[in-house]
């Protein structure tokens, strides 16, 4: 589902311009702090559950200085789950 939305949205999307919203904010952190959190208890589907809802996030709102970490944690589980 997160990489249709990005395949229809295309690289305009990384090309915006920064956001300041500050709910898109908070929310990508809440969402970086579960993974981590779900990283050590080795929960794969948590993390995958959560890294993709904060690039659909992302992808709706926009660029935030959270951006980068997510689109990481994003590629991590792609790479592990054989996507690639």
């Amino acid at each position: 589902e997160t990489l249709k939305m990005y395949e229809e949205l295309g690289d305009k999307w990384l090309k915006g311009e920064k956001t300041d919203d500050k709910t898109l904010h908070t929310t990508l952190q809440f969402y970086n702090v579960i993974v981590l959190a779900s990283l050590f208890c080795k929960s794969f589907s948590m993390v995958a559950y959560f890294t993709c809802k904060a690039v659909q996030l992302s992808l709706h709102r926009g660029l935030c200085e959270r951006t980068p970490l997510t689109l990481l944690q994003f590629t991590s589980i792609v790479t592990k789950d054989d996507n690639a």
